[in-house]
């Protein structure tokens, strides 16, 4: 199905087996990882699917069949469009769950519009900016400072190989993997927002699902959301990387479907 928004247009699916007809549970919107895709959520949607209607798009640029953005965005056009989606869809009110980059969406939109979500799960999300070591501190300043030395003494064509050159030596895997200038920029402007100050104003119910050996968003993260968000709970899966809902699933919707219930 399509939901176009300004010039997009928004891929998402709507699933609902035939014994859930009828259920009086709210509708599950799911939200997904960066560069992720509807069918990164397939076991969750194929369990929830059973009890309520069950929502999950691909958000735009990234990796599913969505269009691509014509210019850069951050998590504020990420969560607007989201927005757009549920109204349009009327499914003000629903529970969300998130992984990863699709947590921040949620925290954003939480913490504005209070009655846009019931109970709210965020599974390995980001939102809190990442510690930098001093190493990796000195290592953009360093990058920084060398574009702009370049600039002046190369030519156009010699400063955008040479900065190339430095950005997939120094850059982040993620970023290094985007193949297009406006993803960069997209992932630039949404890794650099620092949504920590947001977790206060959230009055969700809030549970938090992390993996113990997480490396994108590592642990600290989630207690820092559990002591900010008022009504908010953390499970940590002992032996489960970044990805914990599909490393633990059969233990994750156990948990996810009591939360919700």
């Amino acid at each position: 199905m399509i939901f176009e928004y300004k010039d997009l247009k928004i891929n998402y699916e709507i699933f609902e087996s035939e014994e859930a007809k009828g259920s009086t549970q709210k509708p599950l919107l799911l939200l997904h990882g960066w560069m992720g895709k509807i069918e990164s959520w397939a076991p969750v949607y194929l369990f929830f699917s059973k009890k309520r209607k069950v929502y999950v798009l691909d958000f735009p640029g990234q990796g599913g069949m969505s269009s691509e953005l014509t210019e850069a965005w951050g998590v504020p056009e990420y969560s607007d469009m989201t927005k757009a989606f549920i109204e349009n869809c009327k499914i003000e009110g629903c529970d969300v769950m998130g992984h990863s980059f699709g947590g921040r969406v949620i925290i954003y939109l939480a913490s504005r519009y209070k009655e846009l979500f019931d109970k709210v799960l965020l599974v390995d999300g980001a939102g809190v900016k990442k510690k930098l070591s001093l190493k990796t501190k000195f290592k953009i300043f360093t990058y920084k400072v060398s574009k702009k030395v370049l600039k002046v003494f190369l030519s156009k064509e010699k400063y955008d190989k040479k900065v190339e050159e430095m950005r997939k030596k120094r850059g982040s895997s993620d970023y290094n993997a985007l193949s297009s200038d406006l993803m960069r920029q997209t992932f630039s402007k949404i890794v650099n927002l620092d949504l920590t100050p947001c977790l206060k104003d959230i009055n969700n119910s809030t549970l938090l699902i992390w993996g113990a050996n997480d490396q994108e968003t590592p642990l600290y993260m989630a207690k820092e959301m559990e002591n900010r968000i008022k009504d908010s709970g953390l499970v940590v899966f002992e032996n489960a990387g970044h990805f914990s809902y599909l490393d633990d699933t059969s233990r994750f919707l156990t948990i996810a479907d009591q939360f919700f219930k």
